[in-house]
């Protein structure tokens, strides 16, 4: 009885403790000059219109996982064709934006990032890089990985948005990478944003009760979601302090994934002094919750590159922030990004 007394509690203090990710501004899908995309999605992965907030209004402060889907709403006030279209002639733009450039790199945060703590930690990254304004494209993507708001938020907005990277990866990363081609893409994610990165790439195992909900309470169809493409890219997956497991990479028949050729490389970080990584190895709750132990120890790593020979990894044990920006930080940040000629 007492696992269930326990979840109970966090229910009850968690009840309005986080709130939902959205964009600051109301033209959030847009182009910069000279070379900066950004991609703003929902936790279905949905894109947000142009003045979304007009038609959308504002989430409310309670951020429930049944709640403020731009499809459901589109859906139950009868304007769906119009997202519709209007996330195809997105995905149509950048598709033209980056059609003469020779390398993409993506940026996806983790979970508790509203959009300018994000911006920050990408333009931060930035800054280490050397960028081309005319071959090289920065696609700043978001989403919603919900934003803790008390003492007692981060319990639900690790149970949440564990669901909404999957979905974010499915149907919003996804139909990115999509509308790429014959191009070298590099993603750069943090923390839960590995799952992103993961789900993109390959189709997560959802749980039943995920499925449902997505269907049932937001009109989002996990079973018709759009198979990752055959583009003739090359994918360079670079993973600061991944919070994902062993479940990531498995089917429900428990065998492990295949993943596109177009993957070359996933280089991770192993921390094991990140304590958010570790959970704090506090009872039952690091037991319950989505296992974030691929950047945290090395057991896995080994495991799968047993089968997986695009794995790499480096140890940054001996920080003990889990920051996005204190990854960025470390020297060694700069000589995985010298190993992918993405340093200046």
């Amino acid at each position: 009885m007492k696992p269930i007394f326990y979840i109970f509690l966090i229910t009850i203090v968690t009840s309005c403790a986080a709130i939902h990710n959205v964009p600051d501004s109301q033209h959030p899908n847009n182009f910069i000059q000279p070379n900066t995309t950004s991609s703003f999605v929902d936790q279905n992965g949905n894109f947000y219109p142009d003045s979304w907030l007009k038609e959308f209004g504002k989430p409310p402060r309670n951020a429930s996982r049944n709640d403020y889907s731009l499809m459901k709403i589109a859906t139950e006030r009868s304007f769906k064709d119009k997202l519709i279209n209007y996330e195809d002639l997105r995905l149509k733009a950048i598709a033209d934006r980056v059609k003469n450039k020779k390398r993409v790199i993506i940026f996806v945060h983790g979970i508790d990032n509203d959009y300018l703590s994000s911006l920050s930690s990408y333009n931060k990254a930035r800054n280490y890089m050397n960028i081309n304004n005319s071959k090289d494209e920065v696609l700043n993507f978001y989403w919603d990985g919900l934003v803790n708001e008390s003492l007692f938020g981060a319990a639900k907005v690790w149970v949440s948005a564990t669901t909404n990277s999957q979905l974010a990866g499915v149907f919003g990363l996804r139909r990115v990478l999509n509308a790429i081609s014959n191009k070298d893409v590099y993603l750069i994610s943090h923390s839960r944003g590995a799952s992103v990165v993961l789900s993109a790439l390959v189709n997560p195992s959802l749980k039943s009760s995920e499925i449902k909900r997505a269907k049932k309470s937001h009109y989002v169809d996990y079973t018709n979601a759009v198979e990752l493409k055959e583009n003739n890219n090359r994918f360079y997956s670079i993973m600061l302090a991944p919070a994902i497991g062993r479940i990531d990479f498995v089917t429900d028949a428990d065998e492990l994934k295949q993943f596109t050729p177009q993957l070359k490389k996933m280089h991770i970080t192993i921390n094991n002094t990140d304590y958010v990584l570790g959970k704090g190895r506090v009872g039952f709750l690091a037991r319950n919750f989505t296992p974030t132990d691929f950047g945290y120890k090395d057991d896995l790593y080994n495991e799968l590159t047993k089968t997986y020979t695009f794995l790499e990894k480096t140890d940054f044990t001996g920080q003990d922030s889990h920051e996005f920006k204190r990854y960025i930080k470390n020297p060694k940040f700069i000589t995985i990004l010298k190993e992918f000629k993405l340093s200046k």
